[in-house]
Formats: C-alpha cells, structure tokens, sequence
C-alpha cells in the first residue's frame, strides 16, 4: 500500500469527522510517512510500520474531546439516529444548558458586582485621603487646631483603608479574570482538540519510531 491509497482509506474511515479534522488527521499521518521516508525508508515499507487505517482512524476518534467523539461514534452508527437523538432530546438537554448558563452568568454577575462595589470603596476612601489633608489646613488657617487635627487623622485613615480595600479589589479582579478564563478553557476542550496535544502525539510518534529502528539495529 502506498502514501496515497492510506491516506485515502484513513479519510474513508474518518468520513463520520468535519471536514477539518479530517485533512489535520491525513497531514499528521501523511507527515509520519514522509519522516520515515526521509530517514531512509521506501515509501511501502514507511506506510507498512503505520497502523492499519481502520485502527489508526478509532485511535483518532477515542482521541478526541468528549462531544465530538460522542458525535463521531453516534455518525458511524446511523446519522439519522443520530439526528433523531438531537431533535427528541432537544427540550431535555435545551432546558438543562439554559439552566446551567443562566446560573453560571448570575453568579458571575453577583460576584463581579460585589468587586465593583468594593472599587468604588476603594476609590471614595482613597478621595477621603487627600480631602482630609485639605481639611486639616482649612482648619489650621481658621486657628481650629483641634479640628485640624481630627480631619487629618481621618484623612490618613481613609487614605490607609482606600490602598487596602484597592488592593484587595485588584487581587479579587485577577482572580476572577483566571477563574472565568479556565472555564472557557473547560468549556472549548469539551469540543476543540487543542494544538498542543497535537505536537505531543507527534513527539510521541516520533519516540516510537526511533525505538523501533534502534530494536531493528540491535537485532
């Protein structure tokens, strides 16, 4: 069997995949071949150390992120059952992913709100500091040292709450930012195969085949 003709019989067995992930499966393996050849190999005998296309295609769907892979096998059984699946169970899974979202933007909302909050704390205790400052002159110029003196306390005092409360209200926002962040990380993995593992199973693929050769040299 040579490049071409694997390649097509993977593509054959890929047919339940986009498009897309199709022609990135054919490349990955097409690129196996071509190393094995540059290292020497004709293109047979390259083609030959590969898994048999049937078996390299049920490794790349098991591969794949949970709902695309569920998709795959459900398409390889029947595409229609497939489809009737989706429109009979569309009010259950529709109702359960409104839910669910409008649960996660609420809480996202009350949080995000309670930092907003303490923002404004911060910035209306750090607007106190320099007030008191003013305060405290104004009382000075009107001989009220007393006075003076208690707008400059509080004054320092707002000051010393306002730079507390900014950096806590930094803190909160940065993590919020990495939390909401690792979600939509969660979220796209549930239906996108990232491009780092990707370059692992070519690293990987790459390791197997050089034991393979250094077991042939040995024996």
């Amino acid at each position: 069997m040579n490049k071409q003709e694997y390649l097509g019989k993977l593509r054959e067995a890929l047919a339940c995949l986009p498009d897309d992930e199709i022609e990135e499966s054919a490349a990955f393996y097409a690129e196996m071949i071509d190393d094995r050849m540059a290292d020497g190999m004709v293109e047979d005998e390259a083609v030959a150390q590969l898994d048999d296309p049937k078996a390299a295609a049920r490794a790349i769907i098991a591969d794949l992120p949970p709902v695309p892979r569920a998709a795959a096998r459900t398409k390889r059984k029947s595409r229609a059952l497939y489809w009737t699946l989706i429109i009979l169970g569309s009010p259950l899974w529709l109702t359960l992913l409104l839910a669910g979202a409008t649960v996660v933007l609420a809480g996202v909302i009350v949080i995000w709100s309670l930092i907003f909050v303490l923002w404004a704390l911060a910035a209306g205790l750090l607007v106190g500091g320099p007030a008191g400052v003013v305060m405290c002159v104004w009382g000075l110029a009107w001989g009220q040292p007393a006075y003076a003196a208690t707008e400059l306390g509080a004054g320092l005092v707002c000051l010393g709450l306002g730079l507390f409360c900014l950096h806590g209200a930094m803190g909160a926002s940065k993590a919020l930012a990495e939390v909401s962040r690792q979600w939509v990380d969660r979220a796209r993995a549930l239906f996108v195969r990232r491009k780092t593992e990707m370059a692992g199973d070519a690293a990987d693929a790459g390791s197997a085949v050089s034991l393979t050769k250094e077991a042939v040299h040995e024996f």
